[in-house]
């Protein structure tokens, strides 16, 4: 085995599911996928509280990331395939604090004192470039509303 072969597992090879996620806000939307093949456990978890409404706010220190405005009920406190670098369009669980998250651009996840991680349970498939527009608007304008809910 090369070490290639161990980083693309580690970093890429639980992206694999096909159950859809729809996320929509005022005048957009766009279509995820979620990893229930390569993070289970999350993906039941995520998948069990759908349809959610949800606060989402600007990140302060991770980049281009919006997050949940407050804690978010979901049953998941399990760690699961963490990482701190993720990639525009992942969807993302941190169960220390209990929110979720949506990378729209360049992102690594921080904390004010340190660096995080979370569990990416899903990416944008479809309407990016609009939930990147969505995202960036959280900056300026403050605080948006984003529905998801399973799109079977």
């Amino acid at each position: 085995m090369t070490d290639g072969a161990y980083w693309e597992r580690r970093w890429a090879g639980f992206r694999a599911g096909r159950r859809r996620v729809r996320l929509s806000w005022g005048g957009g939307s766009a279509l995820a996928v979620l990893y229930e093949d390569g993070v289970p456990r999350t993906v039941a978890a995520v998948a069990a509280a759908l349809p959610l409404t949800l606060e989402l706010i600007h990140v302060a220190w991770s980049g281009d990331m919006v997050m949940t405005s407050s804690a978010v009920s979901i049953d998941a406190p399990f760690e699961e395939n963490t990482v701190r670098l993720p990639q525009p369009g992942d969807l993302g669980w941190d169960p220390k604090v209990k929110e979720l998250t949506v990378t729209y651009g360049v992102a690594e996840c921080h904390t004010p004192a340190q660096p995080n991680t979370i569990c990416i349970y899903g990416q944008i498939v479809e309407g990016l470039e609009a939930f990147a527009q969505f995202g960036r608007a959280r900056r300026y304008e403050g605080l948006g509303e984003l529905e998801m809910s399973l799109d079977d």
